[in-house]
């Protein structure tokens, strides 16, 4: 132990961990400095400051200030970050400890930044730490539940694979890992016993290397992927509604259905339908509008951006054709696979949607269970490679509580994927996620083609 100490003691005395909810131009600028050595300057951009924007964020950042003046731009240098941000009621995403390789083996400044973290959590004895693991996972999984965590059964699908998620109360992990009974100055002098200087490494470096493929290399498989919060809205606008009334059993476990291929034709082509589908959309840029919802009791449509941020366009031109007929191939096995009673078909209605950066969509249903919508869905498009992050598709199983249709506490994650369509019932509260375009440019957003499929 003493070597080890001694090896990180010159370091660590001229550390201080800071908190952060908002940044001026100088932790800005230093922080920037910190994710381009990490080999990841897109993390800054892309995940820290849109989760500090949203609020509900902490950022636990490890320090050293330079010795000697001036003390301005460029005298502070961080050297770890841990990131907390809530995804619902006391639950919050805590990010791994992030450091440089030169500090990999610094159990003890990555554990007092980690120990600071969940000190500010654990106020509220409620609050609870959780991590998003794919589903099979070994070594993850031994490590958190050896840890203290428990797996809940609601399931997060992505293209890359199923995810759950694992939870455990901020107070406890802190009383695992020793951290209760530990000053930061005793951490970063690494001034514990081997057997908790062994439990935290082990628990941190499987963090570090099992979310490392997402964050690092933005690779699509990753063993720990990170957990986004969810918000609550009203149905979208467009087309009116007819009259009818909603026939879905709620009970049924089944709620979405993929169908990947939609178009198909190839989706790189030039003449393929997802390119063709591009420029037109691309063509058609000054023709978007600002999307808009259906408040309760509302007789018509209007923007409101607190719910919903993107572009819709009404007009499809010769494509709406096309995805009818598609549509009507495809239905009949979507029914069956949603275990849903055949109906006298209907319009479709569609709409294309165009969310750029910042753009989302709170939580909302598609119908109000008085009209004549069967099934939504949600056709995805893109150029390639892929030029925007975020922009999931988050949708709830319902469960009738009381006589009301209610969101359960199950939901599934989408990522978008290139020429694949979702069909779900309109009545299943869903939600778009925050979407980042760094760009900024029409043609790199996320496409989709929202749509209602009618009975008569």
């Amino acid at each position: 132990m003493s070597n080890f100490r001694q090896f990180y003691d010159h370091r660590n005395q001229a550390t201080r961990i800071d908190l952060f909810e908002e940044l001026t131009d100088h932790s800005l600028a230093a922080l920037r400095s910190f994710t381009r050595r990490l080999g990841a300057p897109h993390l800054l951009e892309e995940v820290i400051l849109p989760k500090l924007r949203e609020g509900d964020s902490q950022l636990l950042t490890a320090v050293q200030d330079r010795p000697w003046p001036p003390w301005g731009l460029g005298a502070r240098f961080v050297t770890a970050v841990c990131q907390t941000h809530a995804i619902s009621d006391a639950s919050y995403a805590v990010s791994p400890v992030y450091v440089t390789d030169e500090d990999l083996t610094n159990v003890g400044m990555i554990s007092a930044v980690f120990k600071e973290a969940l000190d500010q959590l654990a106020v509220n004895p409620r609050a609870e730490v959780c991590y998003l693991v794919a589903e099979n996972s070994t070594l993850v999984n031994h490590v958190l539940t050896q840890s203290g965590f428990k797996r809940s059964d609601d399931v997060f699908v992505t293209w890359a694979g199923r995810y759950h998620t694992y939870r455990a109360l901020a107070g406890d992990v802190l009383k695992h890992f020793g951290l209760d009974k530990h000053s930061v100055p005793d951490l970063l002098a690494h001034d514990l016993d081997t057997s908790l200087l062994e439990k935290n490494a082990l628990f941190h470096q499987t963090l570090y290397l099992g979310s490392r493929a997402e964050w690092a290399s933005e690779r699509t498989i990753s063993e720990i992927i990170g957990l986004v919060r969810g918000a609550h809205a009203s149905k979208p606008g467009g087309v009116p509604s007819g009259s009818g009334r909603f026939a879905f059993d709620p009970e049924r476990d089944i709620f979405f259905d993929w169908v990947a291929n939609f178009l198909g034709g190839g989706a790189t082509g030039p003449t393929s339908p997802v390119n063709r589908l591009l420029d037109y959309v691309v063509h058609h840029e000054k023709d978007f509008k600002p999307a808009t919802i259906v408040e309760r009791n509302a007789a018509a449509p209007s923007v409101n951006e607190k719910i919903r941020r993107a572009l819709t366009l009404d007009k499809l031109g010769e494509f709406e054709a096309t995805l009818v007929e598609h549509i009507k191939s495809q239905l009949q096995g979507v029914l069956q696979r949603l275990k849903r009673k055949p109906f006298a078909l209907g319009r479709i209605e569609m709409q294309i949607t165009a969310s750029g950066d910042g753009s989302y969509f709170k939580m909302h249903q598609d119908s109000d269970g008085k009209d004549t919508r069967e099934l939504s869905f949600v056709y995805f498009f893109h150029r390639e490679p892929r030029r925007f992050s975020g922009g999931e598709l988050r949708i709830f199983e319902s469960r009738m509580v009381d006589g009301k249709l209610l969101p359960a506490d199950h939901s599934h994650t989408l990522a978008p994927r290139q020429d694949a369509i979702v069909f779900f019932p309109p009545l299943n509260e869903h939600e778009v996620l925050p979407v980042r375009v760094p760009s900024g440019q029409f043609g790199d957003n996320r496409f989709t083609i929202n749509g209602w499929i009618h009975r008569q």
